[in-house]
């Protein structure tokens, strides 16, 4: 790691006296990891890989990533016809799809629901109806209602995948708090819902997460495409995995591949990630609604980076050395300063900082903002973007070695990706310098959770058909 073209330190220019200097870096520094620990994170993530994949429980029980079999075997191959219906719901905003493939090429329509607050509480099947009915709605709209559709589902919650179409919910999330759902099917309550209108004719042919529909929906942008990586208010990976490698997949399976997802939103749960943890990445997850829980994801994503970067700048002002020692209603306040700031605040220079100075006044501290307080902002949001890179980075390329293709594309989605100005260019030159063995490209794909999971049923009925016809 001797390659300077991996940025390792922010390239702000602090000019400040020596005693502030000091106090800054000392704050802010030790969220930037060394090459050492950027080593010691590859090496955990491959030794918890390979446990996560044994078919030995007890090694099971020794890691923090699920691992899951998405039981996808393929990916798009161009070859795809047929109308594919996509539901996705990831919070309490979801959406239906229809896409038409002819010959691998996809039009899509697209039409946005949300859950009512009244359901997030109560139970399941309220919600699972409520899906049904806006799944009549749509076809109901686009006067598709005669018509039988096979359907990818989109369900961004924990589950563990038995099947292609099986998906056992782990715990609901985000804003839903139902007391009842957790050890079901997910699909089977999808199914059940349909089935209890009567009028609408959909097969659920697959569910899936997120992160498998970005790798599918970067399957179709490049063939080359063989990891699928989410970068908004959370973050975790899926990639393409030989079949041989999965022992803990017992009986039958065709194909030579399958879709892993690795869940490293968790990764260091089982607390193999606490030589990276700072007393402010401690406090972030004391807070979380999920403590304990999603430790890599807390280090880096966008639900979490705005209020890790705002403790420090609390931290900071409480020793005294940023605006001049005041202490604002708002910067005490969760979610004042977000991930939306801090992208912005990268996107100043030296030349125009009105991107920092709005931050300052959305903390309230404007009346008592310096010269040095923009420095220091724009310092700690670069050494935050910096630990994102590194992070997302090394584990990348621990997925770029394992698959030992010499050319990769990683498809991306999610809002801290595709806003903040500098991540892309961070990370590429992370991968050049940890994996140069591998010619690794990063695309934008988005909506891998909408018509990435048409494309999965796509898939799946391709595959169906041709078993069939053997």
């Amino acid at each position: 790691m001797k390659n300077n073209s991996a940025v390792r330190r922010p390239l702000v220019k602090l000019s400040l006296d020596e005693d502030k200097l000091r106090k800054v870096q000392e704050v802010i520094d030790p969220l930037m990891l060394t090459d050492d620990q950027i080593k010691r994170v590859m090496e955990t993530l491959s030794r918890e890989m390979k446990l996560g994949l044994s078919r030995d429980e007890s090694m099971r029980r020794q890691t923090s990533l699920q691992m899951e079999n998405t039981y996808v075997r393929e990916l798009l191959n161009g070859t795809e016809n047929g109308d594919f219906l996509a539901l996705d719901l990831g919070g309490t905003n979801f959406r239906v799809l229809l896409c038409e493939m002819q010959n691998g090429v996809c039009k899509s329509l697209s039409r946005n629901y949300n859950v009512p607050v009244s359901k997030l509480h109560g139970p399941a099947v309220h919600v699972f109806d409520h899906l049904a009915a806006s799944i009549h709605n749509f076809l109901s709209e686009e006067k598709k209602l005669h018509c039988r559709f096979p359907l990818g589902f989109t369900f961004s919650f924990p589950m563990i995948q038995e099947g292609l179409k099986k998906g056992i919910l782990v715990t609901w999330t985000k804003s839903f708090a139902c007391p009842d759902g957790k050890g079901e099917d997910a699909v089977q309550l999808l199914e059940e819902a349909i089935a209890r209108r009567g009028d609408i004719s959909v097969d659920v042919v697959a569910v899936l997460n997120d992160t498998t529909g970005t790798l599918m929906a970067g399957s179709y942008l490049d063939k080359k495409c063989g990891i699928g990586l989410i970068m908004g208010t959370g973050c975790n990976a899926a990639y393409v995995e030989d079949v041989l490698n999965v022992d803990k997949w017992i009986g039958s399976h065709r194909g030579s591949d399958v879709v892993i997802d690795i869940e490293w939103g968790a990764f260091g749960d089982n607390g193999s990630l606490d030589f990276v943890k700072t007393e402010f990445d401690q406090v972030v997850d004391k807070n979380s609604n999920h403590v304990g829980s999603f430790t890599f994801e807390k280090l880096l994503a966008g639900h979490y980076i705005g209020d890790i970067a705002r403790l420090v700048i609390l931290r900071l002002v409480e020793d005294g050395v940023m605006f001049n020692g005041k202490i604002s209603n708002e910067l005490k306040t969760w979610k004042s300063f977000t991930a939306e700031h801090l992208s912005d605040v990268e996107r100043d220079s030296d030349n125009d900082q009105a991107n920092s100075w709005q931050a300052v006044r959305d903390l309230g501290l404007e009346s008592e903002a310096s010269k040095d307080d923009i420095l220091i902002l724009r310092y700690l949001c670069s050494a935050l973007s910096i630990r994102a890179a590194q992070l997302v980075s090394s584990c990348c390329s621990v997925l770029l070695k394992h698959m030992k293709r010499s050319e990769n594309v990683i498809a991306i989605d999610g809002s801290l990706y595709k806003y903040h100005p500098k991540l892309h260019d961070m990370i590429t030159a992370w991968l050049k310098e940890l994996v140069p063995s591998v010619e690794s490209r990063l695309i934008l794909a988005e909506d891998g959770s909408g018509r990435g999971a048409a494309f999965v049923a796509a898939v799946a009925v391709r595959l169906s058909n041709a078993a069939g016809d053997k």
